[in-house]
């Protein structure tokens, strides 16, 4: 990969791949595809001299006992967001090292929308939901679904952000969300409206889960609405009612 880009320079480099399941246990396999490839991309790019966006996640504030500030006190509950959050240090030093390098991170919250069929079972509620609904009539949600609060934002806004983080006046890392947190109940009762089918059932919560869910998250836009980008985000419902459309 560093090859061809070296044979074939680009403008600028998004880095948005990676090993992207919160209940991996393989070290060697996170390791090497979140942060060694990953610091792969970012030294090439600062040598190269053009500009690189990759995505952080916000699965590096935990359960936010620290905040959902970009600068707050990385609290990870699994390997996936601690990968993440490692990268984000390596990152914030090489800003510090670089002055002149343009490096951005932007920590994508609960990111959902159409043509989530590839990610399995790291798909997105709304698209599990919304597959339930139809194939089976019912919603399973997880017993206390009421409290579990999550900051979805439409993957149209993340492109949109993506897009425009090359013309950010600072290097950094920039939370990407809405701001406004809905809870899992919320996304099950719109879909049941919008679809006019579906019952809702509580399942027991899973034991793999225990200790390793964030129950909140809720972007602070503080920094990312100092850009050039639209404040602007697509409501919940609204968004909902694109993926059904399709």
């Amino acid at each position: 990969l560093i090859e061809h880009l070296e044979n074939n320079r680009p403008d600028a480099i998004f880095h948005l791949g990676g090993l992207s399941s919160t209940t991996t246990t393989d070290t060697v396999a996170i390791t090497t595809n979140n942060i060694l490839l990953s610091c792969a991309l970012l030294e090439f790019s600062i040598n190269a001299q053009v500009p690189f966006v990759y995505a952080s996640s916000a699965s590096v504030y935990g359960l936010g006992k620290s905040g959902f500030k970009e600068n707050c006190f990385s609290t990870p509950l699994h390997y996936y967001g601690i990968s993440k959050a490692s990268f984000d240090m390596y990152v914030l030093q090489k800003i510090k090292d670089n002055p002149k390098a343009r490096i951005f991170g932007l920590r994508y919250f609960n990111v959902y929308g159409n043509n989530e069929g590839h990610k399995g079972d790291q798909a997105s509620p709304v698209h599990k939901f919304l597959n339930q609904v139809r194939s089976t009539g019912q919603i399973r949600i997880f017993e206390g679904s009421h409290n579990f609060l999550r900051d979805f934002v439409h993957v149209d806004d993340v492109v949109k952000i993506t897009k425009c983080a090359t013309n950010f006046d600072k290097s950094g890392i920039y939370n990407v969300g809405t701001g406004s947190p809905r809870s899992f109940l919320d996304v099950a009762n719109i879909i049941v409206a919008q679809t006019n089918n579906g019952q809702i059932i509580e399942i027991p919560f899973p034991d793999k889960l225990v200790d390793k869910y964030q129950k909140f998250t809720c972007s602070d836009n503080t920094k990312i609405n100092s850009t050039v980008c639209s404040h602007d985000r697509i409501c919940l419902e609204d968004g909902i009612k694109r993926v059904i459309n399709g």
